[in-house]
Order: structure tokens, then C-alpha cells, then sequence
């Protein structure tokens, strides 16, 4: 009697591991919420243009000054040909120079946009990784990499509007130096609008960031 009761038991206990390890094994994959799957979204814009438009102009720069020109594929120069119709920074005519090397690019969108495809889009990589985990680190990096966001737009502007606010302070007028100005349409939707989604969603994601991290934070004091 005492061998099957002994039998019994350990079968039972077998049992409950395997249930245990079967659980573990083919646990049900985590289950992204509503607005969690538009920041899906958003962050896969984030890698299209730090990783892709951004990091490009490493090896582009010089894209209108190629002897071949480049090849109808390129979606990334075709991109900053096209934008450069109304944003002359990207397709400049004659070409600037460096010492020596020419440019159709000018130096401060690479400057503005080069470091912002290494760090932002580094952060966003951690951003993703942090969602998919429920990580800790989730709301921190995410108010970071949107404070980043935005505050790179701005130094983009700015390179365009601090130079006619310099002219219009001295009294010779606001002048425009890479675009058309506000009496373009095309002003209003290339530089200012394509852009603007680089302030107003980063700072909708820096608010939620803020409201997730708020009672933890209260409870500091």
C-alpha cells in the first residue's frame, strides 16, 4: 500500500511540474494594447528616417554632384530631390564646399541630422525593446528620445528663420534664405508641416511619458 500511495504522489507531482513546464513553454506572447500598437507605428517611422533618410546623407551628400547622377532606385536621394525643390539645404545649386569636397547637402543639415540618426535612433531601438519587456526603462527613454525629437526640429527651423531674424533686427527685412517663405505654399506644408509631426507627436509621447511616471515620482517627496 505504502509503494502505490508513494507511486501516486510522485505521479502527481510529475504532473503538476509538466503542467508547469507546458505553461512556460508556450506562454501566450504579450498582448499589445490599442495605443501601444500605433506607437508600433510611429516607431517604425522613427527607424525609416534615423536609420534610413538620416544616416543616408553619410554617403550621399554629394548626391547632384554625381558624374552618373544617381540611379532611379535611390529612394533616398530621389527623396532629398524632390524635398530640395522647396527646402534648397537639400539639393544646393551651385554646390557648396568644404575644403575641397563639394556638397548638395549643407553642412548643417548633417550636423542636425547625422547625430540624430545615431542617438535618436538608437533610443527608439531601446524604446522598442523596453515596450515589448515592460521594461522599467520604458517611460524614461521615451520622454527622453521625444524631448530629443523635438528639440532637433527646432534647430532645423532655426538654421532657416535665425539668419532673416538677424537681417529683420539690423532693419534690412526678414529674408528667406533656403526656402520661399510663408508666402509659398509650399513652405507650409514641406518645412513646416512634414516637420511639425517631429514636435507635436514627440511631445504628446513626452506628456504620456510624464503622466506614467508621475505617481512614482509623487511618492518621492
Amino acid at each position: 500500500f505504502g509503494s502505490r500511495t508513494s507511486w501516486a504522489q510522485s505521479s502527481q507531482v510529475a504532473g503538476h511540474l509538466g503542467r508547469k513546464v507546458e505553461a512556460f513553454v508556450c506562454q501566450v506572447p504579450m498582448t499589445l494594447t490599442y495605443w501601444e500598437k500605433w506607437n508600433m507605428v510611429w516607431l517604425a517611422a522613427n527607424f525609416y528616417i534615423h536609420f534610413g533618410w538620416e544616416m543616408s546623407i553619410l554617403g550621399f551628400f554629394d548626391y547632384a554632384e554625381w558624374k552618373q547622377k544617381f540611379k532611379p532606385w535611390n529612394a533616398f536621394c530621389a527623396a532629398f530631390d524632390s524635398y530640395g525643390n522647396y527646402d534648397r539645404r537639400y539639393k544646393l545649386k551651385p554646390a557648396a564646399e568644404y575644403h575641397g569636397t563639394k556638397a548638395s547637402i549643407d553642412k548643417v543639415v548633417l550636423a542636425v541630422e547625422v547625430p540624430a540618426g545615431i542617438v535618436d535612433g538608437t533610443l527608439c531601438c531601446i524604446w522598442l525593446k523596453a515596450i515589448l519587456d515592460n521594461a522599467w526603462y520604458r517611460y524614461p527613454t521615451q520622454l527622453v528620445v521625444s524631448a530629443l525629437h523635438a528639440f532637433g526640429t527646432l534647430v532645423f527651423w532655426a538654421d532657416e528663420i535665425v539668419p532673416g531674424y538677424m537681417s529683420w533686427f539690423k532693419g534690412r527685412g526678414f529674408k528667406w534664405t533656403h526656402t520661399d517663405g510663408p508666402k509659398s505654399i509650399h513652405w507650409w506644408w514641406a518645412f513646416i508641416g512634414t516637420n511639425a509631426v517631429w514636435v507635436v507627436v514627440p511631445m504628446l509621447y513626452a506628456k504620456s511619458a510624464i503622466d506614467a511616471m508621475k505617481p512614482a515620482l509623487m511618492a518621492l517627496k
